[in-house]
Formats: structure tokens, C-alpha cells, sequence
């Protein structure tokens, strides 16, 4: 099997903010020393973004 990649035509450059729309969504842009974490909908509570410390992590 060959594993070769192949090379890719016609590709369009994405501006940061096209990829952060790919890349996570709205997903904040945390201080440092600290990690976004997504929390799933819970019953009437939609999901949301946290800043966590990276020493705690995501952990809900």
C-alpha cells in the first residue's frame, strides 16, 4: 500500500477567524496558565465555555 500523499490543488487560505470557526467555535481565549473547557448541556442549561487552570484541568 502506498502511503504517499498527494498533492492538493486550488486550496484557499483561512483567515484566523475562518479557522477558530472550524476549530472549536467560540471557545475563549484563556489568560495564561489556564485551558477553555467546553461543559455539555445539561437539561435547561446550554453548553458553555470555561477558563480552568491548566494544573486543574477539565474535569466536569
Amino acid at each position: 500500500m502506498n502511503n504517499k500523499l498527494l498533492p492538493m490543488k486550488n486550496l484557499k487560505k483561512l483567515a484566523k477567524s475562518e479557522l477558530k470557526k472550524i476549530n472549536g467555535g467560540s471557545a475563549p481565549k484563556c489568560s495564561n496558565g489556564e485551558i477553555p473547557c467546553f461543559h455539555e448541556a445539561q437539561g435547561s442549561t446550554p453548553h458553555y465555555w470555561t477558563c480552568e487552570p491548566v494544573t486543574i484541568g477539565c474535569r466536569l
